[in-house]
């Protein structure tokens, strides 16, 4: 008997048989789904992070900050160990043909504002004319924060389009408004003179859709400003960030800038040191946690293979019993060990095909969902699709061996006894 007739009469036997061929099929399809589902995700959260990390300046975007030396006399940072304006300013003019801009932000603080008899809320971030490449927003009206506003403290803000619709009506009609926000027991009045377009990055759409909210509350004004109205009379830094030029190597440039900071101004501190962060590290640091967690999760799913390969073995036990006198018959008529080991292994090849093709079936779509849930959408993991086909079918000989093996060695006068 050869390939064909074997995987015609599989699939007769199977039809004969169709709610137990499909419950056999279940631990298989089941196991094949979570494992799709888990590498598409992975891709989704993958692919999620990267435009997060794009959209702060990429790649070119290096963080600066204040770190604790590893024999540090004292185990906390004292206001004097904080980076001043002073040493940003002596950085850009050092490195001023490898640096595009100079990011900074000295935190933010919760507000609100009044409209219409209520209150919204507002988070007031306070950064330079630099912060821009920390985002993917846009500037569609107006101008962003300047120097100029940081050099003289100015009382200036910049909202979104969604912020001047609902405050001033228009987006242009925002322009040169005055935004009154209620901070710390006080208010105070912020000519508004620039407006950026917002967009919802994949997990903020993932909030939005789950909280039934689209309210943007960012607003961002000079940190000199903010320093203003807290009474802090200098500017002080505990980190900042600089994106570089393309064509600069950013880990090279960030040792070399970390190198003159700390022989400059941290030689003789005696507990506190400059260190970098590349965004080209977080993100391999991050893949290698989804890929963890992503391969724990997979090995936990792919139990529910090997069960459903326990599950095939034991059908095929039942089937090998039902079909005695089927196999006597054929023996009897000169059919070798050989083809009645093919026929079942085979049988069992094609019950676990099926469930693996359901299972990817089953995993992309899943996948899918989650990715229009989340905002993001990737494409699955086409090494995943192979090997789980290809680990389906290896399930199918493994478990399959031993039913076919005991039907090859069956005596044909007990078999054509059997009842």
């Amino acid at each position: 008997m050869n390939l064909v007739e074997n995987i015609k009469l599989a699939l007769a036997s199977l039809k004969s048989n169709k709610m137990r061929a499909v419950l056999t099929m279940l631990g298989i399809i089941i196991g094949i789904s979570s494992i799709i589902m888990i590498t598409t995700l992975g891709n989704i959260m993958q692919k999620s992070i990267t435009d997060t990390i794009n959209s702060q300046g990429g790649s070119n975007l290096v963080g600066f900050q204040l770190s604790m030396k590893p024999d540090a006399a004292r185990n906390y940072i004292m206001t004097e160990d904080f980076i001043t304006e002073e040493m940003i300013e002596n950085v850009k003019e050092r490195f001023a043909e490898d640096i595009k801009a100079v990011s900074i932000s000295t935190g933010s603080d919760r507000g609100t504002t009044r409209f219409r008899r209520e209150d919204l809320d507002l988070v007031i971030y306070a950064v330079n004319s630099g912060y821009i490449y920390n985002n993917s927003y846009e500037m569609i009206a107006g101008r962003y924060i300047t120097d100029k506003d940081v050099a003289k403290k100015l009382n200036v803000c910049v909202i979104s389009d969604k912020q001047a619709e609902k405050l001033y009506g228009s987006v242009k009609g925002a322009i040169g408004q005055t935004l009154n926000i209620k901070m710390l027991g006080s208010s105070y009045d912020f000519t508004v003179v620039g407006i950026y377009e917002y967009k919802m990055t994949a997990m903020m759409s993932a909030m939005v859709n789950t909280m039934g909210e689209d309210w943007n509350n960012e607003v961002y004004i000079p940190y000199s400003t903010m320093d203003k109205i807290y009474n802090n009379m200098e500017s002080s830094f505990y980190f900042y960030y600089i994106i570089v030029n393309d064509g600069i190597d950013p880990t090279s440039f960030s040792e070399e800038v970390t190198n003159y900071m700390n022989n400059r101004w941290y030689r003789n501190n005696d507990s506190v040191q400059i260190m970098y962060a590349t965004m080209e590290s977080q993100m391999e640091m991050i893949n290698q946690v989804l890929g963890i967690v992503s391969m724990v999760i997979a090995i936990i799913a792919g139990v529910s293979l090997v069960v459903g390969g326990i599950g095939v073995m034991n059908i095929m036990l039942v089937s090998v019993t039902e079909r005695t006198r089927e196999i006597g018959v054929r023996k009897a008529l000169g059919a070798p060990n050989s083809a009645i080991r093919s026929q079942f292994i085979i049988e069992s090849i094609i019950i676990c095909m099926i469930g693996g093709f359901i299972g990817i079936l089953g995993g992309i779509m899943l996948g899918n969902i989650a990715g229009l849930i989340v905002g993001t959408v990737a494409p699955p993991s086409v090494g995943a699709m192979v090997l789980a086909v290809t680990f389906s079918m290896a399930i199918g000989v493994f478990f399959g061996y031993y039913p076919a093996n005991r039907a090859a060695k069956l005596d044909p006068i007990e078999a054509l006894r059997y009842e």
